[in-house]
């Protein structure tokens, strides 16, 4: 016997407690007709412009002569789409589809299954970078047979080793399959594993962390067992070793049989864990409860009555909490539940009557989608029907002042879409403190998937106290005094940046200058210095008490906010940080030379220079001296901007001392300073013994010198000699050993 608490936890809010938010439709955006029959949607960013585009797949005709009708509309940037025929797929009848950057190059890929009636064959598209997707069919993960299929497409990376593997779900009481990416762009199938073990008709595999030990597990949804007999869901547990564990002791949640179709994973109850929400096509819906310990407690969800094929969650009035949609089957009515952030839901399908008519025309949706697709913060729905009428999309009117957050997640060493990211956000909601929880995940209803950007609202919180973000491979970021109403992006490095900034607010501005890398701590101070708080677009980088911290950023401009009043009446003090790089010296580059050469040197890419030392050159504070080689000299230079901004570089120059002299045969002592003395000409101290000795040619001695810096200039005892030739003799051993003698005649000149 099935036991279930339908009243547990469900209350019923008065209508003054819940802040109307209304829905629009846009008949323009819908993108199928009633000619088609739609069996998946799901809203990515396919060419990496920062907007979510529109996949869809589907067929037209009729059974068995489909014909595939799916297409790529990609995002325009201004509320429209435009099919670009990205999508040539050939499938005749396709079912449902997945997204995953299986290769890690930054695009996602799209994973295509064939329905189990049309003998389809699955399908595995590479995005070339949004201009193109190359149908892929020899990795491993499409078996070129047709497959017998039903089920979603899921994708995680289980074994957590930084590449997406795949989960295909079958029908006809056949195994399901497992698919390991092995990192070089193929696939192995994973035939012994737990997950792919059992017998049935399965509607889906649903990935999540339950136990928040940063590995993917996995429910599964069956429709039934044999040929007609409703069957009981599975829960896997991971075990970190890349196998499962069956759990059959842990609640109602495995112990159930209906016929499911689908189910979603979220924290409802704000209490860090997920929580299993199972749509059953001809039983009842139930919402399991995390207890956190590793069990469930079952709750009845809409009555004995209600029965649903594909729900979703999403706070689309970004209250701090994640509200549900649920969709009937086959006439029997959809529900709109709200959430009072404790997980306690109240019917309130009546106050959006445009989205949910009086369905008497048979007619059941199973795509569900929420989607911030104009970038407002507000999440829109896009709910699709696979029986021939056109899908609907209802855009948020948000009638009402709250602010929000959405994140993306890029994946470094965990895999590229970052699926499996936990993410965790506390603000302070209505004076008080609460924690809210979102999990990267590539599906998220039975035929529909929720952008993997990750949507948080803060109802009236003017900042975003902390923020953590749990990678798979282990990693954790922190980040405190985050911006609302803005986009970002977060790397697995922890860097972070805006795609969509947070708009101005009323208040002062001012700008602030420093050198980088040589900017010290600042205090920034606001015009109101009380019961505000500090936000900025570079994480960390500004403490609770204005504190702003350079150290572990690069030049470039940075906004911070000293931000007061309630969301709907703030106010900020804003401070434009300026961290100014260096200049960008140049120097002319290390050279080698001979003694007593001149050397041009020269500096770039600044205003002033100071060349240290400055001895032997030309000048000492400019940009092109002259260098008058005497000895290895090491140059620094010091160079300044015009905004008082420094960089350092050094230059060498290598001084040589060439090993050679020569003898002259005349020279003229007049005084003129130029030949006034007799000594071997030379450059550098290049002598280890010097002995010049000149001589009268009748062998008197004249002069005699051991000192290299001194020569003979035409006098004997201080008295001059007369023009004649004279004979010398020197005698010398030079630096690296060689010695030798040299003779012969001088000519003194007068």
């Amino acid at each position: 016997m099935n036991r279930f608490f339908p009243l547990l936890f469900l209350v019923v809010l008065s209508p003054s407690a819940i802040a109307q938010v209304t829905f629009q439709q846009i008949p323009g955006l819908a993108f199928f007709d009633s000619l088609g029959y739609l069996n998946g949607v799901s809203w990515v960013d396919v060419d990496n412009d920062d907007d979510l585009d529109v996949c869809v797949t589907g067929s037209g005709g009729t059974f068995p002569n489909f014909t595939n009708i799916s297409a790529i509309y990609l995002n325009n940037g201004n509320e429209t789409f435009t099919n670009t025929g990205l999508l040539n797929s050939a499938q005749k009848n396709p079912m449902r589809h997945g997204w995953a950057d299986y290769n890690n190059d930054g695009n996602l890929d799209l994973y295509i299954g064939a329905t189990w009636n049309s003998n389809g064959i699955n399908e595995l598209w590479t995005n070339n970078g949004g201009t193109s997707l190359t149908l892929t069919p020899t990795t491993g993960a499409t078996p070129n047979v047709a497959q017998p299929y039903e089920g979603t497409v899921s994708w995680a990376d289980y074994n957590n080793d930084g590449w997406a593997d795949l989960f295909v779900a079958r029908w006809n009481d056949l195994k399901n399959k497992l698919y390991r990416n092995n990192g070089n762009g193929t696939f192995t199938e994973i035939t012994t594993s737990a997950i792919v073990n059992d017998l049935a008709w399965t509607s889906g595999g649903f990935w999540g962390d339950y136990d928040n030990d940063r590995d993917q597990d996995l429910f599964v949804v069956n429709y039934q067992i044999g040929a007609t007999a409703p069957g009981n869901n599975n829960l896997f547990r991971n075990n970190a070793d890349g196998t499962f564990t069956k759990l059959t002791a842990i609640g109602q949640v495995v112990t159930l049989t209906q016929n499911g179709r689908s189910a979603n994973w979220a924290d409802v109850n704000n209490d860090g864990f997920l929580d299993l929400f199972v749509c059953n096509q001809f039983g009842q819906d139930f919402l399991h409860i995390n207890n956190g310990d590793g069990t469930f407690t079952t709750n009845l969800i809409g009555g004995t009555n209600h029965t649903s094929w594909s729900s979703n969650w999403g706070d689309y009035d970004n209250d701090g909490d994640l509200d549900l949609i649920t969709i009937g089957f086959w006439g029997t009515d959809s529900r709109f539940w709200e959430n009072d952030g404790q997980g306690n839901l109240s019917d309130a399908t009546a106050n959006h009557p445009n989205i949910f008519p009086t369905e008497t025309n048979g007619s059941n949706s199973n795509g569900i989608v929420w989607v911030d697709y104009n970038r407002d913060g507000w999440l829109d729905l896009h709910i699709t029907q696979p029986d021939k009428s056109p899908d609907r999309f209802f855009e948020n009117e948000k009638t009402t002042c709250r602010s929000w957050l959405e994140i993306k997640c890029i994946g470094i060493e965990s895999n590229r879409a970052a699926i499996g990211t936990t993410l965790r956000a506390k603000a302070q909601i209505g004076g008080q403190a609460r924690w809210q929880m979102r999990q990267v995940s590539a599906q998220t209803a039975a035929t529909g998937t929720n952008p993997m950007l990750q949507h948080f609202g803060f109802d009236d919180a003017a900042i975003v106290d902390s923020l953590v973000v749990e990678w798979p491979s282990g990693k954790t970021c922190v980040f405190t005094q985050v911006a609302v109403d803005q986009i970002i992006d977060i790397r697995e490095d922890c860097s972070i940046q805006a795609t969509l900034a947070a708009p101005p607010l009323p208040g002062t501005s001012q700008t602030v200058t420093r050198c980088f890398p040589d900017a010290d701590t600042l205090q920034l101070h606001p015009a109101s210095p009380a019961g505000g708080s500090w936000t900025a677009n570079c994480g960390n980088c500004i403490s609770a008490d204005g504190i702003f911290d350079p150290q572990n950023l690069t030049a470039g401009e940075y906004l911070v906010r000293y931000i007061q009043g309630g969301i709907c009446d703030a106010t900020a003090d804003t401070f434009l940080v300026q961290l100014l790089p260096p200049p960008s010296l140049v120097l002319s580059g290390d050279t080698t030379v001979y003694v007593g050469e001149e050397v041009p040197l020269l500096a770039s890419g600044a205003q002033s220079y100071q060349w240290q030392p400055s001895e032997n050159l030309t000048c000492g504070n400019c940009a092109d001296p002259v260098f008058t080689a005497d000895t290895t000299t090491v140059f620094a230079v010091m160079a300044q901007d015009a905004f008082g901004c420094t960089a350092k570089d050094s230059l060498t120059v290598t001084v040589l001392i060439e090993l050679k002299f020569n003898m002259p045969n005349a020279f003229t002592p007049n005084g003129d300073g130029s030949n006034d003395v007799f000594m071997p000409a030379f450059k550098g101290n290049i002598f280890e013994q010097y002995h010049l000795r000149v001589f009268t040619r009748w062998g008197e001695l004249i002069f005699e010198t051991n000192l290299p810096s001194k020569g003979w200039n035409g006098l004997l005892d201080g008295a001059t000699l007369p023009s004649d030739v004279y004979v010398f003799v020197f005698d010398y051993r030079l630096s690296d050993g060689r010695a030798g003698q040299e003779k012969g005649d001088v000519t003194l000149l007068r």
